[in-house]
């Protein structure tokens, strides 16, 4: 039991829930149709599945680059890697074939769900699960690839939304789109956060993210761009295409966001502060993501 209990907090299920808020928001999107709930549950189980198998990929191949090994300015628990490999809880080999098992339980359970509703769900777990490897490991290492890692999270989670309004719909509709793209929009922006701490780390192992590419000043430049971005996005999705204007709702999280974008050029920020600054960014996007799913609801 202790053995499946650590198995467990290793895939890091404090950081599943924005994965299953997007599922939700997929899933209350307007003018959907009513599916068999266990199907929902079992799709839910797919996504979360393989976005615990994408940290424990990420685990792995941090530890194969040293990254998290000589990670000293990391801020526990949200960066530097849940540390399951450096304190020796489990070797590197248990993280890699567990995060293997994740998926392909999730890739069989996600083929069944196909079958029961629709095959156009087929490519978007495909694409899933591909961001899932790639943008840790090798040959396409995304994460060291600067923007191409908060694009790579960006359209994951977009196809979360996406796959579950599709789940819903038997269709792609293109409201449906749009409030995806605002929701991986703003899930990328945790990524953005979260690797400031990491920078000298990451330099030092050759990881060329987007934190380690840009001047603080820079970084707060893209915060506001990519924030803002979403918000057209969603504006968007309502005034073109029907989506219930009360999911402007979701304006109510934007002070958060200023606030945080305000503390991103601070180059000394100390280890305390940028601790509140990643707690502070996370509650901001999941309350977006409330708001969004409290908007569809009522």
């Amino acid at each position: 039991m202790d053995k499946l209990k650590t198995l467990f907090l290793a895939t890091r299920p404090s950081f599943l829930l924005i994965t299953f808020l997007g599922c939700l928001i997929g899933l209350l999107l307007p003018q959907s149709l009513q599916i068999s709930w266990y199907i929902k549950v079992l799709a839910i189980a797919v996504a979360v599945t393989s976005h615990a198998a994408a940290n424990l990929i990420n685990d792995y191949f941090d530890h194969v680059n040293g990254s998290d090994a000589i990670n000293t300015d990391r801020v526990s628990p949200f960066t530097g890697g849940s540390r399951f490999i450096q304190n020796r809880t489990l070797s590197p080999q248990t993280i890699f074939h567990l995060a293997i098992i994740l998926l392909l339980i999730g890739s069989g359970i996600g083929l069944y769900v196909c079958y029961k509703t629709t095959w156009l769900l087929l490519p978007i777990g495909g694409m899933g699960v591909l961001i899932a490897w790639a943008y840790s490991a090798p040959p396409l290492e995304l994460m060291s690839k600067g923007i191409f890692g908060e694009i790579a999270i960006a359209l994951a989670w977009s196809l979360i939304v996406v796959g579950f309004a599709v789940l819903e719909t038997n269709q792609f509709e293109i409201n449906a789109i749009l409030i995806g793209i605002a929701y991986g929009l703003m899930v990328s922006n945790i990524l953005l956060i979260n690797q400031i701490p990491d920078i000298k780390a990451d330099k030092k192992a050759n990881k060329q993210t987007l934190a380690t590419r840009s001047t603080p000043k820079g970084l707060q430049y893209w915060y506001v761009g990519i924030f803002c971005a979403a918000y057209v996005s969603q504006f968007c999705a309502i005034y073109f295409f029907s989506m219930p204007i009360k999911s402007l709702i979701t304006v109510a999280a934007l002070p958060g966001f200023i606030v945080n974008a305000t503390q991103i050029k601070d180059a000394s920020l100390s280890r305390e502060k940028l601790k509140k600054l990643i707690i502070r960014n996370i509650v901001s996007v999941h309350l977006y993501a409330a708001l969004l799913c409290f908007s569809f609801v009522f």
